[in-house]
């Protein structure tokens, strides 16, 4: 009984999305990769048993490396989902309910559309619903959620939300143009990304090509790369190249990350 209590508690936890928890498998699954990756990484530039293992245990932090990341990722599903909520907020307000009534109607339809584990914006969606049953103010609820979610819509909505609230502006012409500014600059954002798919593509291959090219020509002249494994000046060349390589997959992948 205490673990379900504990278990609903935590579900009103109000999230912090600019911090990424791993579910336990999933970290495990990314640490996997890191591990195996930088093992490889250090097998095809030294040859050498032991820095594989030295190699495969920094893999180990690539989970902590690749949390902003999936903070942003997070961040972008809740954006559209968000959008979602303004639509049927609107739709319910345009039919005379109230506030509440229109969030607890929202919260239903929610339910049915992300069903199965929770996602965030039903979890969100819930948390307001409560929160508005402690007779909490809606225009603070809003704005804590902005804060958390770190979204430059949402904070656009609770700014204009409470601006309606006090002085009784158009509260469904305002949840209809926010949820139009959310769609449009998904789809921008649907473009670039078509338009880099590519490039992103040939990005990815041209920063596989120098551990392939190792492993091509170790494989066939393994003679010829030999002393590159074997003598000090040949770790010293491998270090550089490594370092080189890493170097331009570090610059390409800022290249194409872009944010607006």
């Amino acid at each position: 009984m205490k673990q379900n209590n504990r278990k609903k508690d935590e579900a009103f936890c109000p999230e912090d999305y600019s911090i990424y928890r791993y579910e336990p498998e999933e970290w495990l699954l990314y640490a996997g990769i890191g591990a195996g990756v930088m093992g490889l990484v250090g097998w095809v530039f030294y040859r050498s048993f032991f820095i594989v293992i030295i190699a495969a245990a920094l893999g180990l932090v690539y989970p902590g490396i690749l949390k902003k990341a999936m903070a942003e990722k997070r961040r972008n599903v809740l954006r559209v989902q968000f959008k979602d909520l303004l639509y049927y907020l609107g739709s319910s307000l345009s039919a005379g309910k109230s506030v509440e009534q229109a969030v607890g109607q929202a919260y239903i339809v929610l339910q049915g559309l992300y069903p199965g584990k929770k996602s965030d914006i039903v979890r969100e969606t819930e948390l307001i619903l409560r929160r508005l049953q402690m007779n909490e103010n809606i225009e603070g609820i809003l704005k804590d959620f902005a804060i958390r979610s770190g979204i430059e819509e949402i904070h656009h909505f609770a700014d204009v939300f409470s601006v309606c609230k006090r002085t009784g502006g158009n509260l469904i012409e305002v949840i209809r143009t926010t949820a139009a500014m959310i769609s449009e600059r998904i789809e921008i954002k649907q473009e670039i990304e078509t338009g880099l798919a590519a490039k992103k593509q040939e990005q990815r291959l041209l920063s596989l090509s120098p551990v392939a090219m190792v492993m091509f020509i170790s494989g066939m002249s393994g003679e010829f790369m030999e002393p590159l494994f074997t003598t000090p000046a040949g770790r010293v060349v491998m270090t550089i190249s490594m370092l080189m390589s890493g170097l331009g997959v570090l610059i390409s992948n800022r290249i194409m990350n872009i944010r607006f």
